[in-house]
């Protein structure tokens, strides 16, 4: 019972996924199924996952990243800028945009210490600021990035190919290399990770940089599929939602486990959700509220509950 009970906490978020497909599948064996949804989840899969995953390497260390929505609102104003001069190559911006932004924040969070769910909230309310103001108010179309959006089948999105690089050098970096093995150890004890010989400083600023290196990259994705406006409003959906996705794939806010692979599946289970219950055609508010609890169920019983069950 104790190795059954230690199973199932490992692998929580895949149990959960595993009855919510054959949940949908009964409740709805039609629409599921049908290629319009199987595109949908994917397209959601995308932008959470795609979104999330940069700041996953924050999250391992015990920090927190919310720059990426920032990120994608400047970027794409930015990217509404260049265009008409550098054509498809403005996209290009966000990269660069991210990368900047995640070594400045690094930097800024290790030297004068604030925490950094402040520090990155703070980031990303400014690049608001500059977005709405370099935009007039009004979101800013950007067309010539078709290639992107275009499905390779009904079911599979060409996007989700493009994507699969970018997950799975999130997923190595996190797993086979030093700088890894450093995050995770900063994350589980920073002190003894000091004591250990570990240039905790170094690290923390590398997740910030790497965490705005992959929201750039991902964005190049993202972007277009988003509809390829720079958008001028912040919304606490598009802010929440991948910390949901980090959270309920099974790293915990506090740091020391979880990964990219883990907010890939938490990424996943979330959009079965929302396209389930989106299938109902239960009022928006019922359904975030639904969202909500459902969410905050998972949560605890992945990341609470059974671990005071088990005696390790």
């Amino acid at each position: 019972m104790r190795v059954f009970l230690r199973i199932f906490r490992e692998n929580f978020v895949i149990f959960v996924l595993l009855a919510l497909l054959v949940l949908f599948s009964i409740i709805y064996p039609q629409k599921f199924w049908s290629p319009v949804n199987i595109s949908a989840i994917f397209r959601q899969f995308l932008r959470l996952s795609l979104f999330a995953l940069g700041p996953t390497m924050v999250v391992t260390t015990g920090s927190m990243d919310l720059t990426y929505v920032g990120i994608w609102m400047l970027g794409g104003v930015l990217t509404w800028y260049l265009h008409p001069k550098l054509g498809s190559l403005a996209i290009l911006v966000y990269p660069l945009l991210g990368l900047a932004t995640g070594l400045l924040t690094g930097l800024v969070q290790v030297k004068a210490k604030i925490p950094s769910f402040i520090l990155t909230l703070s980031v990303t309310v400014s690049y608001w600021g500059l977005t709405a103001w370099l935009s007039g108010g009004y979101p800013r179309m950007v067309r010539g990035y078709r290639f992107i959006t275009t499905s390779l089948s009904p079911y599979v999105p060409t996007a989700l190919v493009l994507a699969i690089p970018i997950m799975a050098a999130a997923i190595f970096i996190m797993k086979g290399t030093k700088v890894g093995t450093y995050l995770y150890a900063i994350g589980s004890n920073e002190e003894g990770a000091e004591l250990s010989g570990i240039d905790t400083r170094k690290y923390k600023v590398l997740a910030f940089t790497l965490s705005g290196l992959f929201t750039g990259v991902g964005l190049i994705i993202l972007f277009p599929l988003l509809g390829g406006a720079a958008p001028t409003e912040l919304r606490l959906g598009n802010l929440v939602e991948p910390l949901i996705a980090i959270v309920l794939g099974g790293t915990p806010l506090v740091g020391g486990s979880g990964g990219p692979e883990k907010t890939l599946l938490g990424a996943l289970t979330f959009a079965v959700i929302q396209r389930g219950l989106g299938l109902a055609f239960l009022r928006p508010e019922l359904v975030n509220l639904l969202l909500g609890f459902i969410v905050l169920g998972a949560i605890f019983v992945g990341t609470r509950k059974l671990k005071g069950m088990i005696v390790t």
